[in-house]
């Protein structure tokens, strides 16, 4: 039988999940997410100036990736929450105000530090929960349903952005910075996961011991690179798309009905991840999923609109099936007192890669074509998935992490 004091901290466990589980939800609110690229040229922004926004967004989780997920591991993962949605309404209120790139660098960087703030800490936290109370093995199925209702939500949100924006674009920043604000009042709420705190050594030592164990599994830093590669390429897609799509004669809100809806295949995956990512395996659908990519960037860049969106939503429903995958392999065997150092070492270098691929794809679509840009970014995921596959196919997290003490 289980004893009052199991069955309570039981409760404490489900009753900080649930909290979770809204703000992860909420956090995920997106009214923006598909228009904010037809809102910058609306207000006169060139595609190479929105391309160096976005650099700058990326500089932020270049600077602050590491130090805010050892910040989070050294304090606590619910400040580290709390502070970046916090931020993402910042961000939503300047780019609302923007007209030159004096406002709308400073936004971006904004945003992007909203994501260094969430991205580590938000896996640490719910692995760590699920470990608490001896469940971690659960933690690919449910980090699954609950990226399957984030983004239904991503998607829905979406929508009404699209069609908000084709009335007044105040709108979508105005609510994206409300819901931003309520996500952040929830994280505070949080109860943190117990964990070996006395395993740091301060942000520089957490950070040096993170990167100590990456660098001594060559394995994990396959895995963390390819991961990199694969984001880099959905990315470029996703974000593009809005451009591409606009280009050929479709209106905010029907770009924002595509990108929506590509989010429901996304989540179709993820909720049923555990189950078809058992049959499939990891290695085929890494590789499935990277080869989708692919075509559906090619896709994008080269046929017609009706085959272009179906490829697109073949390769976000693959996504959605490898993702909560991933995460579980990444996750396996680090050690909790650097987790969310760990993790953020992938949010690092996915950022690095981006401040140069999105200027880059950008201003190679403008002079080459859509169709070139994207082959070349394409070839480039297929020579890093072989490199993966070379070298570092079996890798998981380190199964044992010998952590320094000098």
């Amino acid at each position: 039988m289980k004893s009052a004091k199991s069955e309570q901290n039981e409760r404490q466990v489900g009753a900080g999940l649930h909290r979770f589980f809204a703000f992860k939800v909420l956090a995920e609110f997106s009214f923006t997410g598909s228009i904010w690229i037809l809102y910058l040229q609306h207000r006169g922004f060139s595609l190479a100036e929105i391309g160096l926004a976005e650099s700058v967004f990326h500089l932020a989780p270049v600077t602050l990736e590491l130090p805010s997920g050892s910040l989070a591991d050294l304090f606590g993962r619910k400040w580290s929450l709390a502070f970046g949605p916090f931020l993402a309404a910042l961000s939503a209120l300047l780019i609302l105000k923007a007209d030159s790139m004096w406002w709308l660098l400073p936004a971006m960087f904004a945003s992007g530090a909203s994501y260094a703030f969430r991205s580590g800490a938000t896996e640490a936290f719910l692995y760590d929960s699920l470990a608490e109370d001896r469940r971690a093995s659960r933690y690919a199925g449910l980090y699954g349903r609950l990226l399957s209702a984030s983004y239904v939500v991503l998607a829905v949100t979406m929508w009404l952005g699209g069609i908000l924006a084709d009335r007044d674009f105040r709108w979508p920043f105005l609510l994206s910075a409300a819901v931003s604000l309520l996500a952040a009042a929830i994280a505070l709420t949080l109860r943190e996961p117990e964990r070996d705190r006395d395993a740091n050594h301060g942000m520089l030592g957490t950070i040096a011991v993170a990167w100590r164990i990456v660098r001594g599994h060559p394995g994990l830093a396959w895995l963390l690179a390819f991961s990199t590669g694969l984001y880099t390429m959905l990315t470029l897609i996703a974000l593009y798309a809005q451009a591409v799509l606009s280009e050929r004669g479709l209106p905010p809100s029907r770009v924002s009905f595509v990108i929506g809806s590509a989010l429901f295949f996304t989540a179709a995956g993820s909720w049923y991840s555990g189950r078809l990512g058992a049959r499939a395996g990891f290695t085929r659908l890494a590789v499935a999923v990277t080869l989708a990519t692919g075509a559906a960037a090619l896709g994008l860049g080269g046929t017609g609109v009706a085959i272009a969106v179906g490829l697109y939503f073949l390769e976000e429903l693959l996504t959605g099936i490898f993702e909560p995958m991933l995460s579980a392999r990444i996750n396996e065997g680090l050690p909790s007192a650097q987790r969310a150092t760990i993790l953020s070492v992938q949010g690092f270098l996915f950022s690095i890669t981006m401040i140069w691929a999105f200027p880059l794809l950008g201003a190679g679509a403008e002079r080459f074509g859509w169709l070139a840009a994207y082959a070349i970014a394409a070839c480039m995921l297929i020579a890093l998935m072989g490199g993966w596959l070379g070298q570092g196919r079996g890798a998981r997290g380190p199964r044992s992490c010998p952590v320094s003490e000098g």
